[in-house]
């Protein structure tokens, strides 16, 4: 290398080092200047124009916004979704169907860390861009699968115009089947996924309307189904009286007469026919409760199950659930009754043969209370079915007195009849070709006994001749009711001297 070289070489050198110093010190400086901008935003507060949806956290703590968020959020709950099914409006409040905001502490971590994390250069930019634009962080928006169900159910589906099962009637001609239709119902999966992508799509935070989806609905009974039933299987009949309970029967027959039972259904005579009020055809009637009779809605009730009880018995239909009377009844055999009583007693029957059944009932011109039932006979031609009612045991009935301060002191009424208590067995006897093949013990049932009640008046204004009475009344003598009842006559008597 020549002299000339090497001074060339130390000048590029000497030049190479000013240039980086420079560029060092301009890079000082840069960085100085962006450090100097990012520490004007403080760590425990939001960045400026930073939105979750439509909601503005811009200088917020971790705090306030999820309470600025929480407000936004019961807001959104009070709007409304109508949906459109066949020209019908089903409507539900966002809050009604478990509106809820899925990832709001995320979305609040998110806006808190914006421009807070990675290198300096990259958190000034980030934060330079809120100057000139919002940054928005998307919330996820959500329902409730289950309650948003339930309102579909409730409100959307009946509104759908529904697949018509084939049904069959009877008349003198005999039996008739009317076709079954295809029809739609409320797709209430696909309901639910189109509310929640324009929730999360389009959504502008008020009340929105959308048709609900539909889908196809294929009837569950058939004219194919129906076309097997042509024998009677069994049935049976009951008087039918008169009065009011009378009105409270014809109800309940015309609510189980047409009913079509398919192979391994289960019907509850109580779900079918309640509730019993007078909004749904029932009047006052007899019943029995706590061992005496009173009027209540529906009372008769028990006479319509009863009946059909013994028309499941001789076709030989599986008994689920069934429920002797507190008391013994008029109309059937003891051990041949079947009680209705709100959630306590019910009768359940299923349908145990390969096709299905069909329920005919009603009160015929003989004022008869009939139910039959009819299906696909299997069973040998030879087989015929009795069943006996065998006494285990009785109790007899007494008499109770009590002490009535609205009746004339002395009078005695029968207020309450009294009821034999039985405990019995039910046998179920089968022949065929004129022989007996069984006897099987079908139900065991027990019926309180129920005293005879006589109220003895303690009616007047002598106190001490009430108390008279009274008091005989509580040994439950009837010698002593009596004496009782003569001394507090002649201490009346005495005082209105």
């Amino acid at each position: 290398m020549t002299r000339k070289q090497a001074r060339m070489r130390r000048r590029r050198i000497r030049i190479a080092g000013f240039c980086l110093a420079g560029c060092i010190l301009i890079l000082g400086i840069v960085c100085g200047a962006f450090h100097h901008y990012v520490s004007q935003f403080p760590e425990d507060k939001i960045a400026e124009n930073i939105y979750v949806g439509t909601v503005d956290l811009s200088g917020l703590s971790k705090k306030e916004a999820l309470e600025k968020l929480a407000g936004q959020k019961k807001a959104d709950q009070k709007q409304t979704v109508s949906l459109t099914v066949e020209d019908q409006k089903a409507e539900a409040t966002l809050e009604e169907c478990g509106f809820d905001y899925a990832d709001v502490k995320a979305n609040v971590k998110a806006a808190m860390d914006y421009g807070k994390s990675g290198g300096l250069f990259g958190r000034y930019k980030s934060l330079r861009k809120l100057s000139k634009e919002k940054v928005v962080l998307s919330p996820e928006y959500t329902l409730d699968q289950k309650a948003t169900e339930n309102i579909l159910e409730e409100r959307a589906v009946p509104f759908a115009k529904h697949a018509q099962n084939a049904t069959i009637t009877k008349s003198g001609s005999g039996l008739q089947i009317n076709k079954e239709e295809i029809g739609e119902t409320v797709d209430k999966s696909g309901t639910i996924k189109a509310i929640k992508k324009h929730l999360n799509d389009s959504w502008d935070h008020g009340s929105f309307a959308m048709e609900a989806k539909v889908k196809e609905e294929q009837p569950s009974v058939t004219e194919a189904d129906l076309s097997t039933i042509q024998d009677e299987l069994g049935s049976f009949s009951t008087d039918a009286g008169g009065g009011e309970r009378w009105k409270n029967l014809k109800n309940g027959v015309e609510k189980l007469n047409g009913t079509v039972v398919m192979p391994g259904e289960q019907i509850s005579v109580h779900d079918v026919t309640a509730p019993y009020d007078e909004e749904h055809g029932y009047v006052q009637a007899g019943s029995y409760e706590n061992g005496q009779v009173v009027d209540t809605y529906g009372g008769g009730i028990c006479q319509v199950s009863t009946t059909l009880y013994n028309a499941v018995l001789f076709s030989e239909l599986k008994v689920v659930k069934r429920y002797p009377h507190s008391m013994l009844v008029s109309y059937v055999p003891p051990s041949r009754d079947a009680a209705i009583a709100g959630d306590t007693k019910d009768f359940v029957f299923e349908n145990n043969y390969d096709t299905p059944i069909y329920i005919f009932g009603e009160i015929d011109d003989d004022n008869q209370l009939c139910f039959a039932i009819y299906g696909k006979e299997t069973r040998d031609k030879t087989r015929k079915i009795e069943f006996e009612s065998e006494e285990v045991s009785t109790e007899e009935p007494g008499v109770k007195y009590k002490a009535d301060a609205e009746l004339a002191l002395g009078e005695m009424e029968v207020t309450g009849s009294a009821h034999t208590g039985k405990e019995v067995k039910l046998w179920k006897i089968v022949y065929e070709n004129g022989k007996q093949v069984s006897k099987d013990v079908i139900n065991e049932s027990t019926y309180s006994k129920a005293d005879k009640t006589i109220s003895v008046g303690i009616k007047t204004k002598n106190s001490s001749a009430a108390a008279v009475v009274k008091e005989a009344v509580s040994t439950q003598d009837k010698a002593k009711i009596q004496a009782a009842i003569s001394e507090a006559s002649s201490m009346e008597s005495s005082s209105e001297q």
